[in-house]
């Protein structure tokens, strides 16, 4: 019930709207499987793969692909590529960036902070109401997998501001990208999954994806709940879920009776 209602809540926000939305066509980068720079090593991190970085920037330049272009450009500049580039690949890389039409998107990546606020919001107030509980809500940047989390609330994974996604979610950022999300399409959710972290606890995970006029996927609103307590087994710590869970905080400001509204015939 509580996965439901949060997943209900959630659902109804988008991305603010762009005043001219113009979906950008072809590919997102993520779909191709040798070009996607994002990689996850033999311990599960994350990091960006220079060659494969340069491959993208080689292939972008001989076969555009709007969409792509968008991406990448996005999760270079996020990551200071241009320090990492050789000369030649540099040099096409600032050329793609500086094409008219992908150089007006950059005004949109400016304004990330602004399209993810509300989410931020969101994720910041119901986070807070489930104080106390092993329930962490956290906010993702999927476009930048390397710097991905910009909110995260009741931390039961240890995860800061700025941490990177998961190999996990990197995976679902593949599958989304190619239209492969629960329901088959945009808006899909993974609802009520199983997870496992790195100490054993089980986790019961809900992850709900976040799509822009102009980008498609840009962001995961993720639900973890630690359950691996929460049994018979572990009375005093299902009795303090129960009391965080039901815990409020008083506010003279606020004088209100939920009931039906009544409709005059």
């Amino acid at each position: 019930m509580l996965i439901a209602a949060i997943s209900i809540y959630v659902l109804g926000y988008r991305a603010p709207a762009n005043p001219d939305p113009k979906v950008l066509p072809g590919r997102a980068l993520a779909a191709y499987d040798d070009l996607y720079p994002i990689r996850a090593d033999e311990a599960g991190a994350l990091y960006l793969d220079r060659e494969r970085f340069t491959k993208a920037v080689d292939y972008l330049t001989e076969h555009p692909s709007p969409r792509a272009i968008a991406d990448l450009i996005y999760l270079g500049n996020s990551n200071n590529v241009t320090l990492m580039l050789d000369g030649a690949t540099k040099a096409k890389y600032l050329l793609l960036s500086q094409q008219p039409d992908y150089a007006a998107l950059g005004e949109v990546d400016r304004e990330k902070d602004r399209i993810f606020q509300s989410y931020r919001d969101i994720v910041n107030g119901m986070g807070q109401t489930f104080a106390g509980t092993p329930i962490e809500i956290v906010l993702h940047d999927t476009r930048n997998p390397l710097r991905s989390i910009i909110a995260v609330q009741n931390p039961i994974s240890g995860r800061r501001l700025g941490d990177t996604n998961t190999n996990f979610g990197i995976q679902l950022i593949r599958n989304y990208s190619y239209g492969e999300g629960q329901g088959q399409g945009r808006g899909g959710s993974f609802i009520s999954y199983d997870l496992a972290l790195k100490d054993g606890r089980a986790v019961k995970s809900t992850t709900i994806p976040i799509f822009h006029d102009v980008y498609g996927l840009i962001g995961f609103i993720c639900i973890n709940i630690d359950i691996s307590k929460l049994d018979k087994q572990h009375p005093e710590a299902v009795a303090h879920f129960i009391e965080s869970f039901r815990a409020t905080m008083a506010n003279d400001a606020i004088s209100e009776m939920i009931q039906n509204s009544k409709r005059k015939d």
